[in-house]
């Protein structure tokens, strides 16, 4: 391969690697979290390629790849802290360092086939404000395509509602998700087809709303904005939001596959609201392509929630490295298809 003999490639993630990425604080200048659900949560990884810099048994940096076919997705990247350099340093590293040459080269022979079929790109979710994630994907030939805008739901007491219930016909689902495949690039079916899968059913008995979600847990360190620091220490005296935020436990649920007939506005409403109750939890987050239709025609007429009046909504890059520059895919005319499971 490509890469020096100071690296380990492995299938499976090892307990070294597990421990790093579970300490590991995301986000650098702005909104800063931890993710709880790792452990259990890199087992789901679909085809994974573990790369990691090892050093007297334990992880300095990893790199984690998940092989989709024809789009490669970037999992995790991360490095131990002492190996976290400041936001100035990443700037101005020297262009020919060793660590680019290597990467580079891994991800050429990757392009020839030589871990598999090749593939026609890789992609990844980038934090525009991390200085460090920011500089990598560039040094490495990621290029901005599009953005994910962060658009939370919530509700201090979300209501039941009759015509929202979970799904489990197969028939049923296949259908849905046939509707989102088709109007969305690299579309992954691995995370896709694993519920719960929820519905919004009309008189008629027809599903005109259809969604799946991903429940996650977090440890928020910081909100976004200027003063997320400040509203963060804050929030357990804030009545309301107190119960929606919760920064040493925070729990959530990621909604994907989301698809709404007509793309109505009180369709949507009524069956993130509905799962809220269902699920228990009082927050959603929902990474969507900011070219979405369906978050075009119904942001102006959906109350978002408390949250959403309080915070901003962070904006996320998606970054896309192909072997050839001039060669566009699907990701030019759709939306891209957001996994619950790449996010959280």
């Amino acid at each position: 391969m490509g890469l020096s003999s100071r690296y380990t490639i492995r299938r499976e993630a090892s307990p070294a690697l597990i421990q790093l990425l579970t300490q590991t604080t995301l986000g650098t200048n702005g909104a800063r979290y931890k993710h709880l659900d790792t452990p259990t949560r890199i087992l789901e990884a679909d085809n994974p390629l573990f790369i990691s810099l090892e050093r007297d048994g334990k992880v300095q940096g990893n790199l984690t790849l998940c092989d989709r076919g024809k789009q490669w997705y970037v999992r995790y990247f991360a490095f131990a802290n002492q190996k976290q350099a400041s936001k100035n340093v990443n700037r101005v590293p020297k262009s020919n360092s060793r660590l680019k040459m290597e990467m580079a080269s891994f991800f050429d022979e990757i392009f020839d086939g030589k871990l598999g079929d090749a593939p026609d790109a890789f992609y990844a979710y980038i934090d525009p404000a991390n200085d460090r994630s920011k500089w990598m994907s560039e040094q490495f030939g990621f290029r901005t395509e599009t953005q994910l805008i962060s658009q939370s739901f919530s509700r201090t007491k979300p209501r039941s509602v009759a015509h929202v219930r979970e799904i489990e016909s197969e028939e049923q689902i296949k259908e849905c998700l046939a509707k989102v495949s088709s109007s969305h690039a690299y579309f992954t079916e691995h995370h896709a087809k694993k519920g719960p899968f929820y519905g919004y059913f009309n008189q008629s008995g027809e599903i005109t709303g259809f969604v799946k979600v991903t429940k996650a847990n977090w440890v928020i360190e910081r909100l976004p904005g200027m003063l997320g620091g400040i509203f963060t220490k804050l929030i357990g005296i804030t009545p309301g939001i107190r119960r929606i935020v919760k920064p040493k436990a925070h729990s959530f649920l990621v909604p994907e596959s989301l698809w709404i007939k007509d793309n109505d506005p009180g369709v949507l409403s009524a069956l993130l609201e509905g799962i809220l109750a269902a699920e228990k939890v009082n927050m959603m987050l929902w990474f969507v392509d900011r070219r979405e239709p369906l978050w075009r025609e119904t942001r102006q007429y959906v109350d978002w929630g408390l949250f959403h009046k309080m915070t901003p909504q962070p904006i996320v890059d998606v970054v896309v490295l192909r072997k050839n520059p001039l060669k566009m895919d699907e990701l030019r005319s759709k939306p891209i298809f957001v996994a619950g499971w790449d996010m959280v």
